[in-house]
C-alpha cells in the first residue's frame, strides 16, 4: 500500500463513527421526507374527496413542472432543512479543520512527516476523505428517498437522476464549506479556531438568507447576495435544473478556491515544533 493510501485508510478510519452516524442520520431524514409526503398526500386526497394530492391542492394555482412534480418538490423542500443541513456542514467543518490544525495540536504532524510521505500528499489524503465523505452523505440522502418510495408511494415519485440534481446542489454547499475551512485551517495550529471561524461563516450565510426572506425587511433583500445558501436551491434543482450549472460552478469554486488556496499555504508554511 502507497503512503496516500495508508494516510486516506488512516484518516478514514479515524472519523469513521462520525461518517457512519452522520449517514445514517441523512438517510433516516431523508426517509422521513418521504413519510411526510406520503401521509400529507393521504390527508389531502381524503379531505378533498380528490384522487389527486399535491399537484390538486397545494399547486393547483401553479403550472409547469412544479405542479406536475409536486411530490418531489413537498419532498426535496425539506433538504433546506436545518436538520438536514447541519449533518452535512458538520462532516465539511470538522474535517476541513481536522486537516492540518488537529494534527499540529495533537504534535503528530512531524511524526507523519518524518516518514516517507511529502506535504502534499498527506493532505490530498485529508481532502480525499473530506470531499469523499460529503459525497457519500449526499448518496445517503438519495438512497433514503429512493428505498423509502418503495414503502410510501406518493403521487409523482422522483427518479434517480431528478434526485441527483439536489443531492450534486448539496454536495457542492458542502465544499464551499469544506473548502473555507480547510483554508483557515492550513495556517493554524489548533483545532478550535477553524472550527469556530467555519462554523460563524456557516451561520452567519444561513442568516443573512432567513433575513433577505423576510417580508417585512424588503430593504435588506441586499444581504442575501452575500450568503452561499443563495445559491443553494434543491428544490429548482429536483424540479427543473434550471440554475444548477451556475449554483454548483459558484459554490464549487468557492470550494475549489479554498482548497487551492490551503494547499499553498501548507506547503510554504513553517510548522511549529515538535507538531
Amino acid at each position: 500500500m502507497t503512503p496516500f493510501l495508508a494516510l486516506a485508510r488512516k484518516h478514514l478510519t479515524e472519523s469513521r463513527w462520525l461518517l457512519g452516524l452522520t449517514a445514517t442520520a441523512l438517510f433516516a431524514l431523508s426517509w422521513l421526507t418521504v413519510v411526510i409526503t406520503s401521509l400529507t398526500e393521504a390527508r389531502v386526497r381524503k379531505s378533498m374527496g380528490s384522487t389527486r394530492g399535491l399537484r390538486g391542492l397545494a399547486f393547483r394555482g401553479v403550472e409547469g413542472p412544479v405542479r406536475e412534480l409536486a411530490s418531489v418538490a413537498f419532498e426535496v423542500a425539506w433538504w433546506s432543512h436545518p436538520f438536514i443541513l447541519i449533518n452535512v456542514l458538520l462532516w465539511a467543518i470538522s474535517r476541513g479543520s481536522a486537516a492540518v490544525a488537529l494534527e499540529i495540536e495533537r504534535g503528530t504532524l512531524d511524526m507523519t512527516l518524518s516518514r516517507p510521505v511529502s506535504r502534499s500528499s498527506y493532505l490530498a489524503s485529508q481532502i480525499l476523505v473530506g470531499v469523499s465523505g460529503i459525497g457519500l452523505l449526499c448518496i445517503a440522502m438519495v438512497l433514503g428517498n429512493m428505498i423509502a418510495g418503495r414503502f410510501y408511494p406518493v403521487e409523482t415519485p422522483p427518479t434517480l437522476l431528478i434526485l441527483a440534481r439536489p443531492a450534486w446542489n448539496l454536495a457542492a454547499l458542502g465544499l464551499a464549506v469544506y473548502g473555507y475551512t480547510l483554508l483557515l485551517s492550513a495556517f493554524d495550529s489548533v483545532r478550535w479556531r477553524p472550527n469556530l471561524i467555519g462554523s460563524v461563516l456557516t451561520l452567519t450565510g444561513f442568516v443573512l438568507l432567513v433575513i433577505a426572506n423576510v417580508p417585512v425587511l424588503e430593504n435588506w433583500k441586499w444581504l442575501g447576495n452575500l450568503s452561499i445558501f443563495k445559491v443553494y436551491d434543491p428544490v429548482s434543482a429536483a424540479v427543473t435544473g434550471r440554475d444548477l450549472a451556475f449554483n454548483t460552478a459558484v459554490l464549487g469554486g468557492i470550494g475549489l478556491a479554498g482548497i487551492g488556496l490551503g494547499f499553498l499555504g501548507f506547503l510554504q508554511r513553517d510548522l511549529p515544533a515538535n507538531s
